[in-house]
């Protein structure tokens, strides 16, 4: 059994064969949100953050991180962890998570928060559904601003680039962030929110209508590559003050094979987390306060040499971003062998195997690479009747 949300994915996280494809019916979801009091919200998994986000300004509320993406669904960002520009200020979409609702291998469903069944809390957000599909989930929300302002650089070099990003990163009163390596172009954005129209006065500084991000660019396309062409990318993230040596490593190969025969673009952005985050056991950020992420993102002609030394390269620079603390962003071409997982995940693997046989999840998302890396941690993982009757209290079959 495959899960999945919209159906956007990388590397074929998503993708099945000869096995059952659950994934949600977004048309029906808007319907189904509860506006809970306090800025809280119930919203089921399978809406696309689109239709959350109309939904929420009608009442005067926003959710603090999306993706640049908003087609895509609640659940699947969310099993991720979930980034964007906002999180320059909020951290990620998981951080927001008052709780969720689970569904196990059983078919049976429980609420999990930070005081309710916390590992499965910890280990479902930016899990990839190891742990179980993401029925519903109860978001925090903010005040939503009606406006956005937004100020515009243009960067020489990417050393350059490397530090303008690192003193953005040291402040704390930045509300959105994003830079970016486009079509032979360094360009970064730093923005404030707020309800003034005036605020705006610095050079190359424009107020915009926050729709939201209004004049920013996705990264991923509305449309399906032609058939002929292939994209592979990944993202990377380091503790702020290692972001230099990770962005150098990715220069040094821009003018090597196979980097100079295709189309690149590189994808910037800040992360600060809350100081109380959850230590959720897969989200690419550690310990670290402040971290930087880095997408290298790829496009080319159809060529399986070209892919397997793109995937090479890949596979350097995710060695890189581990001797720099960092980890990379599950939501990507990853060549997470055994040996590597361990690395990075260590005794999660192994919990991870031991909850997904304590809730009868062997069958849930079993071609993923850390489910492989979790059984080689501990091919002995049992269910242990005791703890399936405790974690069992207070659900209810569906």
């Amino acid at each position: 059994m495959t899960l999945r949300g919209a159906g956007h994915s990388c590397d074929g996280q998503t993708v099945t064969a000869g096995e059952l494809l659950v994934t949600y019916a977004p048309d029906t979801a808007a319907a189904q949100v509860r506006d809970l009091g306090q800025g809280l919200f119930e919203v089921p998994a399978g809406m696309s953050w689109h239709r959350l986000e109309r939904y929420l300004h009608h009442r005067g509320r926003a959710a603090p991180v999306l993706p640049n993406y908003l087609h895509m669904s609640v659940g699947g960002t969310l099993s991720v962890g979930g980034a964007g520009v906002d999180s320059a200020r909020y951290g990620m979409q998981v951080d927001h998570v008052e709780r969720v609702q689970l569904i196990d291998g059983t078919g049976s469903s429980r609420w999990c928060s930070r005081h309710d069944h916390p590992e499965l809390f910890r280990f479902a957000l930016g899990g990839l559904g190891m742990a179980g599909l993401i029925e519903r989930v109860v978001l925090r929300t903010v005040p939503h601003h009606r406006y956005i302002h937004v100020h515009h650089a243009r960067h020489a070099t990417l050393t350059e680039l490397a530090e303008h990003t690192e003193q953005i990163a040291q402040r704390d009163d930045v509300d959105i962030y994003r830079a970016s390596l486009r079509r032979g172009r360094l360009a970064s954005i730093t923005g404030w929110r707020g309800s003034e129209s005036t605020r705006c006065h610095a050079e190359k500084c424009v107020t915009l209508p926050n729709l939201p991000h209004a004049g920013d660019i996705d990264v991923a396309e509305t449309h399906a590559p032609a058939s002929d062409q292939v994209q592979l990318w990944t993202d990377y993230v380091v503790p702020a003050g290692r972001f230099a040596p990770m962005l150098a490593a990715v220069e040094a190969l821009l003018h090597r094979e196979p980097l100079n025969r295709v189309h690149m673009m590189l994808y910037i952005l800040i992360l600060r987390r809350p100081l109380d985050a959850t230590p959720f056991a897969f989200i690419p950020v550690r310990t670290a306060p402040v971290s930087i992420g880095l997408g290298v993102y790829t496009s080319f002609n159809k060529d399986p040499a070209v892919a397997a030394a793109i995937r090479a390269v890949f596979r350097g620079l995710l060695e890189r971003c581990c001797d720099l603390g960092g980890r990379p962003y599950l939501y990507g071409a990853n060549d997470l062998d055994d040996s590597l997982a361990n690395r990075l995940y260590g005794a999660e693997l192994v919990r991870l195997a031991q909850l997904r046989s304590l809730h009868r999840l062997e069958h849930v998302n079993a071609h993923l690479p850390l489910v492989r890396a979790g059984r080689v941690a501990d091919p002995s993982a049992k269910r242990h009747p005791q703890d399936w009757e405790y974690e069992c209290a207070g659900t209810r079959p569906i």
